[in-house]
């Protein structure tokens, strides 16, 4: 099931125009300059609502992306479908300098050769679905109905990863699960650790903003 669903995504479901969209979909490189520009302007501009979500996020994914995603990685030792596989897609930006100009390029799209004898396997989880998943979970929790916007791109990400061949449709699911789960567990840490704290270290705060995620009406 998981080989029938990836070539259906990866070698059938697809056109010219996809491959782009996804291959900027899957790289991070292309977006870095992009994501500190905007962390910069929130947090420059953001109020406390936007903030507190920024320092949990960043958080959450520290754990996620940090230790969770690699020490899995390490331990399920799965083979990524191009290491597994022959004849997946394996789509990309051009190379580009700076990474932006790779826009302007046609995408690279080669094929996976005969299955290779490969003992470090990096597939499972996706950190890409995580992370971005991640994000739109706590990005419902601060901003309900405008978060659920994000979950758009996040979706594009993770379909990206299967689409350019990186991940088993199977990697991605459980990604978006588990990250789900992460993300809900450290808000409401986090938010616990703020109640416990807050008051005692930094009552001025405290006295404005009693809760982390503030109510709709309130963190102005």
């Amino acid at each position: 099931m998981d080989t029938t669903l990836l070539f259906l995504i990866n070698k059938q479901w697809t056109n010219p125009v996809l491959d782009k969209v996804m291959a900027v979909a899957s790289s991070f490189e292309f977006w870095r300059p992009i994501l500190v520009v905007v962390l910069v302007l929130l947090l420059w501009r953001g109020n406390f609502r936007v903030r507190a979500f920024l320092l949990v996020t960043v958080v959450t994914i520290g754990f996620t992306d940090g230790i969770f995603t690699q020490v899995t990685k390490h331990v399920t030792n799965r083979l990524r479908p191009t290491q597994a596989l022959a004849g997946v897609r394996e789509v990309a930006l051009a190379k580009g300098n700076p990474t932006a100009a790779a826009f302007l390029e046609p995408v690279r799209v080669s094929y996976s050769s005969a299955p290779i004898p490969a003992t470090v396997g990096f597939s499972f989880p996706s950190g890409h679905a995580m992370n971005n998943t991640v994000i739109a979970t706590l990005a419902v929790v601060f901003f309900r109905g405008w978060g659920l916007w994000y979950a758009v791109p996040a979706a594009i990400v993770a379909y990206s990863r299967i689409y350019t061949g990186s991940h088993w449709p199977s990697d991605v699911v459980v990604s978006i699960v588990l990250a789900i789960g992460f993300a809900l567990l450290s808000v409401s840490l986090q938010s616990w650790l703020y109640q416990r704290f807050a008051r005692r270290y930094f009552p001025t705060l405290a006295a404005r903003f009693p809760e982390l995620v503030p109510s709709v009406s309130s963190a102005k």
